[in-house]
């Protein structure tokens, strides 16, 4: 790791911009795994800025110096990792290697969003180590946070970032998110948007607007199915017909459709091979041959990691805060199960081979996890306020062709927001295919993108 001196490293920092002193000192992350090349710090924040009683929270970041620290900065690059719940520090290999050459005259800095990482993470550990059905560990995880639970949501966290920003000194940034981390992002760009030089939404779903159904995501399974097979030597025949009649056999042996679901949803990483190992799976299935079904759609182990890298509260807390939901967040729990039951029934359309209560009563959407959560309080603000207003800045949203988790259709959504913004779709990608491919299409956009700005 390197092990720059504080002092040239504050130095550097303070030579990006004219703006104020650096307000705070770094020093070696001192954590397993340590960022390679970074250097720790933290401020506190209020909890709620708009109400001091709420107290304040840690929130941690790691600074990488440029490589030339010699030579004048040409900007800092702040990323922001997704989940939400995953720490940004965490994923410091993967974005070291996506930006490349660029950090030889560009500083990055990593900030863990509340709740997770070195942010004084949630510590729900009924939640974390998955000892229980979800919507009763998420509700104990609620009464532990008690008035503070509604201060783990997207608005603050944009705030944060922009504390950390203005503590290191800078003045204008440009700011890459991935995944949820584009969710964040755009909360930052309508709420601080005269900070940015420049914005990346890698795998982008927009942040106020779309339906709770997220109707596009399995229908760009679906057509990312038919698609991997069209361009497949080994792979023949109507594919999208193959996946409705597997469905429909699951249905009739009585097997639950769940784990079909929950593959469907796991195919947008490792695309296009990932969709077509499902149509092999499922023709194996109905022909009589259990095995790769089996190894398809094994159980996922209980229990969610090292709380270092991922907090398993800090998804579903920001998700239960933030997302919109086939119920009404105002309403009481037995009034949400009622709501929940009449959105399934009056729902019209079926999601390609799924029903609506199947995708409805699925784990994959949160609306049962949330059921449970507190309703909403006054000092609640959504990611995106009326009256807020897009960044005039240059905004890059990436999206992959095969993504059915964040997908093309909300990449669109999401451009449509800013005045300045363009759409690059990856062919035959998945979701955030920048981190697992440094020299795909995707990451080549992104540092053409970041180099220019």
């Amino acid at each position: 790791m390197r092990r720059a001196g504080l002092a040239a490293l504050v130095a550097g920092v303070l030579a990006l911009t004219a703006a104020p002193a650096s307000a705070v000192s770094l020093h070696p992350c001192g954590a397993v795994p340590e960022p390679p090349g970074f250097r720790c710090g933290s401020i506190k924040v209020p909890f709620e800025r708009s109400d001091p009683s709420y107290g304040k929270t840690r929130i941690a970041f790691a600074v990488r110096e440029r490589d030339r620290a010699n030579r004048p900065s040409l900007g800092t690059i702040f990323a922001q990792e997704g989940g939400p719940g995953y720490a940004s520090t965490g994923t410091a290999n993967a974005y070291t290697h996506l930006f490349q050459g660029l950090l030889r005259r560009r500083d990055l800095v990593l900030v863990d969003m509340r709740g997770t990482g070195r942010s004084q993470r949630l510590d729900c550990p009924e939640l974390q180590h998955g000892l229980g059905p979800e919507a009763v560990t998420l509700a104990e995880c609620a009464r532990q946070l008690g008035k503070r639970f509604i201060s783990y949501r997207t608005s603050a966290a944009a705030d944060d970032l922009n504390a950390v920003r203005k503590a290191l000194g800078l003045n204008r940034i440009i700011l890459y998110g991935d995944s949820y981390g584009t969710f964040l992002s755009q909360s930052y760009a309508f709420r601080h948007g005269e900070t940015l030089r420049a914005l990346v939404l890698d795998s982008a779903y927009p942040a106020k607007g779309e339906s709770p159904w997220y109707g596009s995501l399995i229908r760009t399974g679906v057509t990312s199915l038919e698609l991997a097979c069209r361009r497949s030597p080994e792979c023949s025949g109507d594919a999208g017909r193959r996946l409705r009649q597997l469905a429909d056999f699951v249905r009739r042996t009585r097997r639950t459709v769940e784990p079909l679901l929950l593959a469907f949803e796991g195919a947008t990483y490792g695309t296009p091979d990932s969709y077509l190992a499902i149509d092999r799976a499922g023709v194996a299935l109905r022909h009589g041959h259990e095995r790769k079904w089996a190894r398809l759609t094994r159980p996922y182990r209980a229990g969610n990691g090292d709380p270092l890298e991922y907090v398993r509260a800090g998804e579903l807390v920001v998700g239960c805060n933030d997302y919109p939901m086939i119920w009404e967040k105002t309403s009481s729990e037995p009034e949400r199960r009622r709501e929940l039951e009449q959105a399934i029934r009056r729902h019209a359309h079926n999601f390609g081979p799924f029903t609506p209560r199947e995708v409805g009563l699925s784990p994959s959407f949160g609306y049962l996890e949330c059921l449970s959560w507190p309703a909403p309080t006054p000092v609640y603000e959504p990611p995106i306020s009326p009256g807020d207003t897009p960044t005039a800045a240059p905004v890059l949203v990436v999206s992959g062709e095969m993504d059915n988790l964040t997908t093309p259709q909300e990449g669109r959504w999401t451009a449509d927001f800013f005045p300045h913004a363009r759409q690059f779709i990856a062919r035959n990608a998945g979701h955030v295919d920048s981190l697992y491919h440094r020299d795909g299409p995707a990451a080549e956009a992104i540092r053409r993108f970041v180099r220019r700005h």
